[in-house]
């Protein structure tokens, strides 16, 4: 089932976070190679704290409580220690704290919890928290405002076509007929408003200031006095926080408190809210700080790259030009950075998620450890490997102002016996991921990664996405199934028979009807098929899954076909005489390689592989012949080559013996075949053959059609490699002399030498 993309993280804290607690821990999310997000969480020395064991998992609330949700997309929440405070219900659309409350917030209701997951009640349309014992609703029958109890009755008598929290025992509320009153908890009214005001925010900031809009220009009043408290001087005067509020006139911007004081005036270019006290500005020189009300600055550069966003935990970030991200404290001063790092998000006080070199990963910032990253490789048995590779594909912007496209992973296999089935598995999969779910979504977000398993002798991957954003958008989960002996692909109609359809019909669930079950899945079980629900604006997408196993299926299975017997085939890696894993005993050259393995002249990597189909370098083919023909090193150096390069003593030996007559050649490029073919003739040479005459040379290569394309000054040693059979022309009659060797090719000619 689908759990990493399925949802933006659904917990939301009302309350700005701080300082991280005594015993901070945070979530983590890893994706395994069966495609399933699991979450846990960690402390800040990497320990798992609370298990692996939920689909999806919150960060802990200021309160000491965090949402997670299981399998069946059900929430519940949790303390520190994993106790169950609420337990699991039918998921809400949002999970709110306060610091006394629980809020699971549905289309159309909201249910509340205390601290201790006591129920307080269901209330319709409710907004926020309760403030002054009251709770503002909004009816989803009438679109009205009102107010109430915690027992659910009314608090008082009275409809509004817009209405505010209670804070300090006022709301500011509009009337029916248009009229804005600031009445008290029991529904009476305070002020009454001129006709002519019309608040910016229904908030009553301080005791009594509201903000006005005259439609171009914004201004503070009190409601208490009833006059204002300054002039329409101001483009634009933002909600306050903590007493202050950003306002701007032309192109600048300041800082003004409840009464009308300007605690720093409109000099700033941007400003922005950060959270606790501070602002994100920007001054005219260019350069960027956080400042507190009073324009005191905490933190200032003069380069900057995005950041100066949310300041969490007392750390914010910004990032540079060279690709790190710098964080900086609340109190100011540098604290950490991170080099190539993208995407951050603050979980503690010292603990970030970031991407860095492609990875997700989390890290501490007081010493730069990595706590956790997502694997990008998976062992999938008998030898073979699943390698992570990621995609992006950039469309723009949302109107949120967020980005959208491809952000997808997929798998590259590797360790299969084959080379030649390897790369035909590898490009269909790499086609299938690029391609999407079809051509009508090419052009829609997809996010999301993959799973793959090995089942007998099949193997099977899938896509794990969600295709699409918010509402409307669909989980993609369609798979694809390989033999891996042949890279012959499977579907449904090589495992099951003509007339399957029936049986399958019959099995199914009738909840839903026949043609939305999709994409089945075939296992060494049997098979699996997938209901795919839309996400709504009050459900996420989903997926629910059936296996019908072989037995069920028994008389629609085609048990001799192929692709059955596949399956049921446990797959038994051949063992190859030469002891590469990428060279089988069906390898054309595997003879040859196991002799030049044998006689410690041509070796394999650090994985265990040949690589047969490698092309021969320069320094490559000297390092070999010299250690086959067991030359003298001598005591210099060739010229032009540095004592430290690892084939210095190798290309010294073949200078020092002579085979390298004739040749200028550059160690590091791959080697010609027809410089090849001089090393080789100056081999024999020194062996006792002798070179061909002109008269020789010519008859020697007359069957080469492509004889004029070999350089004239290697036209002899090329035709005394033909004479002594190490070389011939390929089946089209050419030479191809400028072409290159393989490791293969070269190891057939060391043992003929």
């Amino acid at each position: 089932m689908l759990k990493k993309t399925i949802s933006a993280l659904f917990v939301a804290c009302i309350m700005v976070i701080g300082a991280a607690a005594a015993g901070t821990i945070f979530p983590v999310t890893r994706t395994d190679i069966d495609g399933v997000s699991r979450s846990g969480y960690l402390d800040e020395e990497g320990r798992t704290v609370l298990s692996f064991a939920y689909a999806q998992a919150g960060e802990f609330a200021d309160c000491g409580l965090a949402a997670v949700e299981d399998e069946k997309w059900q929430t519940a929440v949790i303390d520190r220690e994993g106790r169950l405070v609420i337990p699991y219900t039918a998921s809400p659309v949002s999970v709110d704290f306060s610091e006394d409350m629980v809020a699971y917030r549905y289309a159309d209701h909201s249910v509340y919890y205390t601290l201790q997951g006591e129920l307080v009640g269901s209330y319709a349309g409710a907004l926020d928290f309760f403030s002054d014992g009251l709770l503002l609703c909004k009816s989803p029958a009438s679109g009205l405002y009102s107010y109430v109890r915690q027992d659910g009755t009314a608090a008082f008598e009275g409809e509004y076509s817009d209405a505010g929290v209670f804070l300090n025992g006022r709301a500011l509320v509009r009337t029916t007929d248009g009229a804005y009153l600031a009445i008290d908890t029991q529904g009476q009214t305070l002020y009454t408003l001129e006709h002519h005001i019309t608040p910016s925010y229904m908030t009553i900031f301080g005791t009594d200031t509201v903000v006005l809009s005259d439609g171009t220009n914004q201004a503070l009043y009190s409601l208490e006095s009833g006059s204002y408290i300054t002039d329409f001087l101001y483009n634009t005067i933002s909600e306050f926080h903590g007493g202050v509020a950003m306002v701007r006139q032309a192109n600048r911007w300041g800082l003004m408190d409840t009464t009308g004081k300007l605690l720093t005036p409109p000099t700033y270019y941007y400003l922005s809210y950060m959270g606790d006290g501070l602002y994100a500005a920007r001054s005219e020189d260019g350069s960027a700080a956080a400042v507190d009300a009073n324009g005191n600055i905490a933190y200032r550069t003069l380069s900057y790259v995005g950041g100066f966003d949310e300041l969490r935990y007392g750390l914010a970030w910004h990032g540079t030009s060279d690709g790190s991200l710098i964080f900086f404290k609340k109190n100011g001063g540098y604290f950490a950075s991170l080099k190539n790092a993208e995407n951050p998000t603050l979980l503690s006080e010292n603990v970030v998620r970031v991407t860095q070199d492609g990875k997700q990963k989390y890290v501490n910032l007081s010493d730069g450890r990595t706590l956790f990253e997502q694997p990008t490789s998976f062992d999938l048995g008998k030898g073979i490997t699943a390698t992570t590779v990621h995609y992006e594909r950039f469309f723009g912007y949302q109107a949120d102002g967020s980005e959208y496209g491809w952000n997808v992973d997929f798998p590259e296999i590797s360790g299969l016996p084959d080379a030649d089935v390897q790369k035909k598995i590898n490009e269909a999969i790499r086609k299938f991921f690029l391609e999407g779910p079809s051509v009508s979504a090419e052009y829609e977000a997809l996010e999301g990664g993959y799973g793959a398993s090995l089942e007998g002798s099949v193997l099977v991957v899938w896509a794990n996405c969600v295709s699409g954003k918010g509402a409307g958008s669909s989980v993609w989960n369609n798979n694809l199934a390989f033999d891996i002996r042949t890279g012959e692909q499977y579907g449904l109609n090589d495992l099951l028979s003509s007339g399957y359809v029936e049986t399958v019909k019959a099995l199914l669930p009738d909840t839903h009807a026949f043609y939305l079950y999709s994409f089945p899945r075939m296992s060494t079980k049997g098979v699996t098929y997938y209901y795919n629900e839309y996400e709504s604006e009050t459900r996420r997408a989903y997926t629910e899954s059936y296996l019908l196993t072989f037995e069920q299926l028994q008389e629609a299975v085609d048990q001799s076909g192929e692709c059955y017997q596949a399956l049921k085939t446990p797959f038994i890696r051949e063992t190859s005489l030469t002891g590469f894993r990428d060279v089988p005993n069906s390898h054309w050259a595997a003879e040859y390689i196991q002799q030049v393995k044998q006689d410690g002249v041509m070796q394999g990597d650090a994985d265990g592989l040949f690589r047969p189909d490698d092309l021969l370098t320069g320094a490559e083919l000297c390092a070999t012949i010299a250690r086959s023909a067991a030359l003298e090193t001598p005591d210099t150096v060739l010229e032009g080559v540095s004592a430290d390069a690892w084939y210095a003593k190798d290309v010294s030996a073949m200078q020092a013996a002579g085979l390298l007559d004739g040749l200028e050649l550059d160690f590091t490029a791959l080697i010609s075949r027809e410089e090849a073919m001089q090393v080789f003739a100056n081999l024999l040479v020194g062996k006792g053959s002798a070179l061909p005459d002109e008269a020789e040379t010519d008859e020697l290569l007359s069957s080469i059609s492509d004889q004029e394309t070999i350089t004239p000054e290697y036209r002899a040693a090329v035709a005394l490699c033909m004479q002594k059979g190490l070389v011939k022309g390929y089946a089209d009659g050419t030479l191809q002399p400028a072409g290159n060797f393989t490791r293969a090719e070269f190891a057939k000619l060391l043992t003929m030498l």
